[in-house]
């Protein structure tokens, strides 16, 4: 019986860590970057810890999971694949299969890529009118810059000193440099969005500055650069136009033509700018469930009907916080978002739909009988794998 008694505990302890075996660590100043169902983080750093541990890994967005407890949610570590390199405050961009990730702290160089099939990462040589930096370390020129990415060309504007933007076009891994005297975003710690042909570029700071600035108006600075002609103007907007915004997190909803905008320094608020109007509001949220405090250096991901938002540092009187927290924001209906805990891939490939369904019209039955049934499956899933790998065990213990 003793024997028996250890094949199960064995059994279920190595079940829990086939399946459970990495949880990410807290941190800020990272990347998510979406690709074929997989959200890939790479980066980050922990205050005054330094570097993050655990540089890249992703999370299974083909799976349900809660945010309640990360540590079951669908992870997997990449971080001891050769050469990967630390990295943060770096921009990330996707061209089909390949993330490119450019500029930041690091211990690598300007630019680093990892092709998410052949899961290899690499430091290639770039040419042309490669930005240049003033510090020790190549690329801290471009921290906190935010890059996107057309056809497969990579726009990466301004940095710490730097007012120029910078394209790298990724089939010849070659830089080219366009200025302007009618310059008017600021240089990091905006967002950057693409619409059609042209980037809109909202908020930030200038250099180091750590405060959001403003322009004359007291209005929030947003310019837009057009790809096809290199040049820039300024966009007027209307609205419950934010006065701040910086160090925040953006994701853009082409189904309801808005860009969100995550927080910030000294920011507790989620901001909506609908593009084809410009006009600004403060979303309803239905419900609790966000960040309660202000919250820097997070990353906002739109998968579907979804807004996932990572990490970051939230920002107390007492000092700075490292987050570990996910949060999940279902912006299935326009005019209104919930918070949510459960993740349903479904829901992540479905299109989202044009008006709210009551939550009257909720078949709570459907729902409980759901859980049941799903319980049961997932019992027989965890007696299947228990007792399969008794009989594997039974064939090596000869029991009493």
């Amino acid at each position: 019986m003793k024997t028996l008694l250890a094949v199960v505990l064995f059994c279920l302890i190595n079940f829990h860590k086939s399946i459970f075996a990495f949880v990410p660590s807290g941190r800020g100043e990272h990347n998510a970057v979406l690709v074929d169902k997989k959200l890939y983080f790479h980066g980050g750093f922990r205050w005054a810890e330094g570097f993050a541990p655990n540089q890249l890994f992703y999370l299974d967005v083909s799976k349900t999971f809660i945010t309640n407890d990360i540590s079951l949610m669908p992870w997997t570590d990449l971080s001891s694949i050769s050469g990967v390199t630390c990295k943060t405050g770096a921009t990330a961009c996707a061209d089909e299969s390949t993330i490119y990730y450019i500029g930041g702290s690091h211990s690598g160089g300007l630019v680093s890529k990892f092709d998410t099939i052949s899961l290899q990462w690499s430091e290639p040589t770039t040419s042309g009118s490669i930005p240049t930096s003033p510090f020790e370390r190549p690329g801290e020129e471009m921290k906190f810059v935010q890059c996107v990415i057309l056809g497969h060309k990579i726009y990466a504007y301004g940095g710490f000193t730097n007012h120029k933007m910078n394209v790298l076009d990724t089939s010849k891994l070659f830089w080219s440099t366009f200025t302007s005297s009618l310059t008017y975003s600021m240089m990091q710690s905006y967002s950057a969005t693409l619409l059609n042909d042209s980037i809109l570029y909202i908020g930030g700071t200038f250099g180091s500055s750590d405060s959001c600035q403003t322009n004359s108006n007291q209005e929030l600075p947003i310019s837009m650069f057009n790809t096809n002609d290199n040049t820039w103007r300024m966009v007027t907007t209307t609205g419950q136009i934010p006065t701040k915004k910086c160090h925040h997190a953006s994701v853009y909803i082409p189904q309801h033509n808005r860009i969100l905008l995550f927080y910030g320094a000294n920011d507790v608020t989620i901001n909506s700018l609908d593009t084809l109007t410009f006009t600004w509001t403060i979303p309803v949220i239905l419900n609790s469930g966000g960040p309660l405090r202000r919250l820097v250096g997070h990353t906002a991901t739109l998968i579907g009907a979804y807004v996932l938002i990572a990490f970051g540092f939230y920002l107390t009187d007492e000092g700075v916080l490292i987050s570990s927290d996910i949060f999940l924001l279902d912006v299935s209906h326009e005019d209104s978002y919930k918070w949510v805990t459960t993740y349903d891939p479904i829901n992540s490939i479905q299109p989202i739909p044009a008006s709210p369904t009551s939550p009257s019209n909720i078949n709570i039955g459907a729902v409980i009988a759901g859980s049941i049934v799903g319980g049961i499956f997932v019992g027989m899933i965890i007696g299947g794998g228990i007792v399969g790998c008794l009989i594997n065990r039974m064939n090596y213990v000869r029991l009493p």
